[in-house]
């Protein structure tokens, strides 16, 4: 993304992007007009940006924006789950099954994507923008379920699965709204649980990537004609230095996190986003994708950019995808000349020469195609040399091997050697990734010096990994790490001492509560959070405040954020601000067990055990890991009751709770025991007989579970009740293992 400049300027760009210029002022005030209001005086560039992806990233339904085929091979059936699309007199509709499964028809409201891929969208109750559940390959001219190309999901999505189409997984106004339209405020109401999202443009407009145009559009209005004057309230990439000119693009291009609403080009970037770096799986441990996870944090590691301080717009025109490319040329020769631009070669033939192939151009061995991300044609923005060693020692895919399938890795070893010689360096850095992520000492050194490296990423990436170093030397180089003069670095370094723990880190990282960086800031505040501070206790608060902020505002759609404010919050004994973030993480997404556990934890801290167990009941259903916790919570309960014994007798109620806790841990014999005394007690009494006749059907005594369920049903006289129960049974008796 950047301003439109002429040819010349684009060619000194493209052959000098690497000199520094300083930063243009930008105005803080943000009055946005909107594309169209550039088209008056700007219209070439408006004619030019209105064929461009950017502006068809998000589109109203019509002929001309829609490329699925809704009329004849329109219908598409994916692990039992038929969609159906048809047009009605002009508008486009979803036949579907819906949020419990039912078929129901949706109108199609908006478009997202053109190039690759097609998305279509509705509204749901509440102002819920939802991803409707098959997209269009526009290149394969066919219909796809995510599950084939974009989601890694062994099966297809069932109603409560997250990432059904319905639930907050394929929700837009929390997951994608940052990039598919923009100036977007989200607007969620945490008491109504409810969005009232806007928007300038239903594109990536000009204010995007030159800041809001209002005063700009007031200034030029105001001044009497042919009168010069100069304006500088709009941005203008070729005066950004190239980290704020890459940050431009970064705010869609990037795998991030939003902290703040409100980003305009040329601002700290990281007061409102934070990036991920490689300890996470998304990627391999050189960096390439695994996964979607865009352009940005690749490009960030090569040296085109540490060295060279080439820009993304050093090769794109945000008007048109990339260089112009001229009569009859390829692809490959286009981006050739691009790269020689910088990379000057002998006269004839250079990169034949170069790379030992008569076929391939530069993008074919350095930024080759990322076939981990089905269907969507990306590019590897390392610009890094093929390492097949790395594929041979780590797995890590290599552009080599990419065209040579038929060879195997250790082949493409033995040539690389021949033709380029060692690459130890590459070797040893990708080492150290992949031993740093399960906390191998013997990646100590190696993460050592990549804290060092020139690469923001490699060293933010090393310091998140040296937490998991039990070694001094670690400790020593995350604390110099909170020196790094980029805040990505500083952030990750505080997380790493925290998880070390140790007094002199968490001195170190109270010094960073005041840090000129925003994420910084809210990082350090939110893993103090707990740690009874002897100084800086003001410090803290203020940038808890600042946290707090965030995460009740911004981030009161994101459940995982809940969580974890939830779990910050009992770890300072609030168990009231505990539950009351657990249950926002429950109206945000019913189905999240960390939630549910969160719960269960605050009512077993307040003795209320039959509360308690309804919560890891539900957490265990849906995350088996959460059953050890669940049968805790059983057991405790269980002696909270025989406890009450000791004060008073048992009652029907009492002794029916107690087999229930017997029922939850599988132990059946004992829950029956415990049903039939609550019935002995009180034989009118209806839910013994209910939980006893489904206990008894799970265990095969067929006899005993039909004569509960006949008592059950003369006592409620509830037909309801009792047909729920005789499908529960049924289902008892279906089971494998009944």
């Amino acid at each position: 993304m950047r301003a439109v400049i002429s040819g010349t300027l684009l060619f000194l760009v493209m052959v000098c992007g690497c000199a520094e210029d300083p930063p243009q002022p930008v105005t803080t005030k943000a009055i946005y007009t909107g594309a169209e209001a550039c088209a008056t005086c700007h219209l070439d560039s408006y004619k030019e940006w209105h064929g461009s992806l950017h502006r068809r990233s998000m589109q109203v339904p019509s002929i001309e924006t829609v490329r699925g085929d809704f009329t004849q091979n329109n219908t598409y059936t994916y692990r039992g789950m038929t969609s159906r699309m048809f047009v009605r007199d002009e508008a486009y509709f979803m036949e579907t099954d819906g949020v419990d499964g039912k078929r129901e028809v949706y109108p199609v409201e908006y478009a997202i994507g053109d190039r690759d891929t097609q998305w279509y969208l509705t509204t749901l109750e509440g102002g819920r923008i939802q991803v409707l559940p098959v997209y269009w390959d526009v290149r394969e001219q066919t219909w796809f379920d995510p599950v084939e190309g974009l989601f890694d999901h062994p099966q297809g999505f069932a109603p409560g699965d997250v990432n059904y189409w319905t639930n907050f997984g394929r929700n837009w106004n929390f997951q994608c709204h940052d990039c598919h339209a923009s100036q977007i405020v989200k607007n969620y109401d945490p008491e109504t649980g409810t969005y009232a999202t806007r928007w300038t443009d239903l594109s990536i407009n000009c204010e995007t990537c030159h800041g809001p145009g209002g005063q700009h559009v007031a200034f030029w209005k105001a001044l009497p004609d042919q009168v010069p004057a100069r304006d500088t309230t709009l941005v203008n990439l070729q005066f950004l230095s190239s980290e704020q000119s890459v940050e431009v693009c970064a705010q869609c291009h990037a795998h991030k996190r939003i902290i703040k609403e409100g980003y305009q080009p040329g601002d700290p970037f990281y007061d409102f986003y934070e990036f991920e770096v490689l300890d996470s799986e998304k990627f391999w441990a050189d960096g390439r994708y695994r996964a979607l996870n865009y352009n940005t944090l690749a490009f960030l590691m090569s040296s085109c950019y540490t060295v060279g301080h080439l820009t993304c717009a050093g090769c794109h025109d945000s008007h048109h995808l990339g260089p112009v490319r001229a009569e009859g040329e390829t692809r490959a020769a286009t981006y050739n000349r691009v790269c020689l631009n910088c990379h000057r070669m002998d006269v004839g033939e250079p990169v034949e020469r170069h790379s030992n192939h008569k076929t391939v151009g530069c993008v074919d061995c350095h930024m080759p195609p990322v076939e981990e991300v089905k269907r969507i044609g990306i590019y590897d923005h390392r610009i890094l040399s093929p390492v097949p060693e790395n594929t041979v020692r780590f797995g890590i895919p290599n552009a080599c091997n990419g065209c040579h399938s038929d060879q195997t890795p250790n082949w493409a070893v033995s040539w690389v050697k021949t033709w380029w010689g060692s690459q130890a360096d590459e070797v040893a850095q990708a080492e150290a990734i992949v031993l740093g992520r399960v906390g191998d000492l013997k990646a100590l050194d190696g993460l050592v010096a990549l804290s060092k490296d020139q690469s923001m990423v490699l060293r933010a990436s090393a310091a998140v990994l040296l937490g998991r170093q039990a070694d001094d030397r670690a400790e020593k180089a995350l604390i110099y790490a909170l020196d790094d003069p980029h805040p990505m670095v500083r952030t990750r370094a505080i997380e790493g001492l925290m998880v070390q723990g140790s007094d002199a880190g968490i001195e170190a990282v109270i010094e960073r509560l005041d840090d000129p960086s925003r994420l910084v800031r809210i990082r350090a505040a939110s893993m103090l959070e707990g740690v009874n501070l002897s100084r800086d206790r003001d410090k803290l608060s203020e940038a808890l405040m600042e946290y707090r902020t965030m995460v009740t505002d911004l981030l009161a759609d994101d459940p995982e954020a809940q969580v974890q404010v939830g779990i910050d919050a009992l770890q300072q004994g609030d168990d009231r601000a505990g539950e009351i973030a657990f249950r926002q993480a429950l109206k945000v997404w019913p189905g999240m067990p960390d939630a549910y556990a969160g719960l269960g934890t605050v009512f077993i801290r307040n003795e209320q055990f039959s509360e308690a167990v309804k919560m890891w009941r539900e957490a265990a259903a849906r995350d088996s890991t959460l059953v050890a916790p669940l049968h805790r919570a059983c057991e405790l309960w269980e002696a909270d009751i025989r406890n009450r014994f000791r004060t008073r007798p048992g009652t029907a109620r009492d002794y029916t709770d107690l087999g229930d806790t017997y029922t939850l841990r599988d132990s059946l014999d004992m829950a029956i025991y415990w049903y039939r005394k609550a019935i002995e007690l009180d034989p009118n009494y209806a839910v013994p007989y209910h939980n006893l006749a489904l206990v008894c059907a799970e265990a095969g005594r067929e006899e005993d579970a039909a004569a509960a369920l006949d008592r059950y049903r003369q006592i409620t006289r509830d037909v309801n009740a009792v047909r729920e129960l005789e499908v529960l049974i049924r289902e008892r008796r279906q089971r494998p293992d009944g």
